[in-house]
């Protein structure tokens, strides 16, 4: 029986070699009929690549704005920047004002549609938000998220101390941009829907160009932490 197991001889091995002939002359007839179809399609995504030019001028842009202020190399993950306000770690991020963008920013009952498209206009530049809080999470209510030095946005002045709040979430689950609404009070009282003054991102925005999100969440218990907004490290 052993040996009858082992023998390798017979038809059954002549059938197999025919069988794997066969697939491999399969093969190569048909590598032989896409081969042409491929080599057009690998040309086209090279010439396409190769075409492609990448704006490195928001990246230098914010580089200098956090260098400027003196809070370090951008861009970089928002974060305690060695200061406090009150006893309260503070937070240096690079956001943009309502004023940046082409009809403004929505307000927190416009945001509420399926999806939204916001233009940034050609000479947005973000500005620094020093932001006192005594945790890691920008929230919808939180009364200790206060302005840690005076700032002005869209031709107001919000001076330290100013209640900061944040609506809503704008994303984009194809890019993963998210956008954060920015409210001010003084003193906020974390129900009011008031005016959207400036927006928190979590990647650089390209000037002139449009960003579209398929979703929106309240932000109240879907609190994200600084660490995931653009800012200075």
């Amino acid at each position: 029986m052993r040996a009858f197991m082992r023998n390798e001889d017979g038809a059954v091995t002549v059938d197999n070699g025919v069988l794997m002939g066969a697939m491999v002359g399969l093969g190569v007839a048909v590598s032989a009929v896409v081969s042409d179809g491929i080599r057009d399609l690998s040309t086209d995504i090279r010439d396409t690549l190769l075409g492609i030019e990448i704006s490195d001028s928001f990246r230098q842009t914010l580089e200098q704005i956090c260098q400027a202020a003196g809070a370090g190399a951008g861009p970089a993950a928002a974060g305690p920047t060695g200061e406090t306000y009150n006893g309260m770690p503070v937070n240096a991020m690079l956001i943009y004002q309502s004023a940046d963008f082409v009809g403004g920013l929505p307000s927190e009952v416009m945001t509420r549609s399926a999806s939204s498209t916001l233009e940034l206009k050609p000479d947005a530049e973000p500005v620094l938000l020093y932001l006192a809080d005594d945790d890691n999470m920008l929230q919808e209510l939180d009364n200790t998220q206060v302005v840690a030095q005076d700032i002005e946005l869209n031709g107001y002045t919000f001076g330290a101390g100013f209640d900061v709040s944040s609506a809503y979430t704008l994303s984009d689950p194809n890019s993963g941009l998210t956008m954060s609404s920015l409210h001010f009070g003084n003193p906020w009282d974390g129900n009011w829907m008031g005016p959207v003054m400036a927006t928190a991102a979590s990647n650089p925005l390209e000037p002139g160009e449009s960003y579209t999100f398929a979703e929106n969440i309240t932000s109240h218990q879907n609190a994200l932490t600084y660490s995931e907004y653009l800012g200075c490290g």
